[in-house]
């Protein structure tokens, strides 16, 4: 690009382009960029459209969240679990104590008994539960408030939102390839959504030539400021794709959780090292360090196709150290 810049810069006309794009390719010969199949372009697509939903169910959940503590705060203590499609239903049919107070038992227990996976006795449990609440609740706007439309609104975009994640998560998994998807899950502490969105972001690893290359392509090499006698180790680069820096960074900590539940793995060994050698060590630092050792990992596995083993990996490990 420079050199563009400084030959075509005061005379460009389309003679002399030819003549410099000739001259280039002839002396310094520019590879052909690598295109990746359709399929691998629809991956990344789905998964751009699962990270929009999400932020979406993030932003709408405290949205719901405020207009509640508003309209109904008392809701939220019936269910152990305020969340998920049953809760929102409930909410979005009696998003005001009034509203529950002037419906007839009889009524919430046959609304309730529509919901999924709700039967005729966890129903009137929660019927009596949700009258309960509702006559001890103390509401700071009337049942006609504009709040509550608010709050309907917020519901409407979570339910959208979560079929939206659902339904690029099926898309992912119809595309993404078998033996890939295979190996990936191999790995303790990686589901199957994880490796999806992996897959995706990451694209055919077995296009890259060394585990360097997909680390840059990542972005989390690291950078280096070099002047006379100064050496100066930077940062990662983050030049490549953010999303994929944030599907791995949490694939570490569920690998770290895999390990606390009996499923061990050389990487959250790695993590732990990492932060035992150094009290500063902060998660952040010891998870980036990580995540280099799960790309070779990945790397070597696709590339050699194998599935993940921890006793070949710490063998391995050893005849490294």
């Amino acid at each position: 690009k420079r050199k563009t810049k400084d030959d075509l810069h005061q005379n460009k006309t389309d003679k002399l382009d030819a003549l410099y794009l000739a001259k280039l390719q002839s002396e310094h010969p520019q590879r052909l960029a690598y295109v990746q199949s359709e399929e691998y372009q629809e991956l990344m697509a789905n998964n751009r459209i699962y990270e929009q939903a999400s932020h979406d169910l993030i932003t709408n959940r405290n949205r719901l969240h405020k207009a509640i503590q508003l309209t109904f705060p008392e809701i939220e203590h019936l269910m152990v679990n305020p969340r998920g499609k049953n809760y929102w239903s409930i909410v979005l049919r009696f998003p005001h104590p009034d509203i529950v107070l002037e419906t007839k038992e009889a009524d919430i227990i046959d609304f309730l008994k529509g919901l999924t996976g709700i039967g005729k006795k966890r129903a009137n449990d929660i019927a009596q539960s949700l009258i309960r609440l509702a006559k001890v609740a103390c509401p700071a706007v009337k049942k006609n408030s504009a709040h509550i439309r608010g709050l309907k609104m917020a519901i409407n975009n979570i339910l959208s939102a979560e079929e939206e994640c659902q339904t690029a998560l099926q898309e992912m998994a119809k595309l993404a390839p078998k033996r890939d998807l295979e190996i990936l899950t191999s790995i303790p502490g990686i589901g199957k959504n994880t490796a999806l969105r992996i897959i995706s972001e990451l694209g055919d690893i077995r296009r890259f030539n060394n585990p360097s290359q997909l680390n840059a392509f990542v972005g989390v090499d690291p950078q280096v400021y070099e002047s006379g006698n100064l050496t100066a180790h930077l940062s990662i680069s983050k030049r490549g794709t953010a999303i994929g820096r944030k599907v791995l960074y949490l694939a570490i900590n569920q690998i770290q959780s895999a390990k606390k539940v009996g499923n061990p793995c050389h990487i959250a060994d790695y993590y732990e090292k990492r932060k035992r050698s150094s009290e500063t060590a902060s998660h952040k630092k010891a998870a980036i360090a990580s995540i280099h050792k799960l790309l070779r990992t990945i790397f070597a596995l696709i590339k050699n196709d194998q599935l993940y083993s921890y006793d070949v990996a710490k063998h391995n490990q050893r005849l490294l150290s």
